[in-house]
């Protein structure tokens, strides 16, 4: 424990460095040609950055906003500029990393081939998606039930609408006749959270390689999904 502080001691010094040299670019910018917008958003990155490190270390219940705001390289009274508490901040993890979600799904092209093409390339893109963002999935779904009930109804609300961009593509299937009629809100939810399966369980299938996880999930959605010919 003694030694324990004792770093925490030697170390917070350049804490206080790191957060009046961040202090004082602020309000440089803010006098300068920057927008306060594009200040703020720049410091809630450096805040969601800061606290995924932190929360991955130690848990969201163990972290402290002095060290979440040593992390970002900011001062604590500046960091409380840009975030209310702690459940603040968790609600911006999950905000962030959702909004990622979104800008990538909408920035994809999924309406170009057949509804099968466009389902297969859908999980294709989100199974890359998950790989290159997989600490902070797997941070967002072990810490939701630490949110407020506010702020978790409104990360389960974002959730919805991220189903809905899955579930468009299976209507498609199901009205041009690709695909059997089944419950597309449903099998939309399932076939989300069989590719988050690649985040949530990559400590037992991480071994597989990527490309025969695609398959495998291609074959065991499509396989409910497709007409059977007579």
């Amino acid at each position: 424990m003694a030694e324990a502080l004792c770093v925490f001691q030697v170390k917070e010094p350049e804490a206080q460095d790191q957060g009046a040299d961040a202090e004082k670019a602020e309000k440089r910018a803010n006098t300068g040609k920057d927008s306060l917008s594009s200040t703020a958003e720049m410091r809630r990155l450096q805040i969601f950055e800061g606290a995924c490190k932190v929360i991955a270390r130690h848990g969201f219940g163990n972290s402290t906003m002095r060290e979440i705001a040593r992390e970002a390289g900011l001062s604590v009274p500046l960091m409380y500029k840009y975030i209310k508490d702690k459940d603040d901040i968790l609600y911006l993890i999950m905000t962030v990393n959702m909004q990622g979600m979104f800008t990538f799904f909408d920035n994809q092209e999924f309406n170009s081939g057949s509804p099968e093409e466009n389902l297969i390339r859908a999980v294709d893109k989100y199974i890359d998606y998950i790989g290159d963002n997989r600490k902070y999935i797997n941070l967002v779904y072990s810490e939701t039930r630490s949110l407020s009930a506010e702020n978790r109804m409104k990360v389960f609300d974002t959730e919805r609408d991220f189903m809905r961009r899955w579930q468009a593509i299976i209507d498609d299937g199901v009205d041009k006749g690709f695909f059997r009629p089944v419950n597309t809100e449903l099998l939309s939810n399932f076939i989300y959270f069989l590719c988050t399966v690649w985040a949530l369980r990559h400590w037992s299938i991480g071994h597989f390689p990527v490309d025969e996880v695609k398959t495998a999930l291609h074959e065991f959605v499509l396989t409910g999904l497709m007409k059977v010919e007579n």
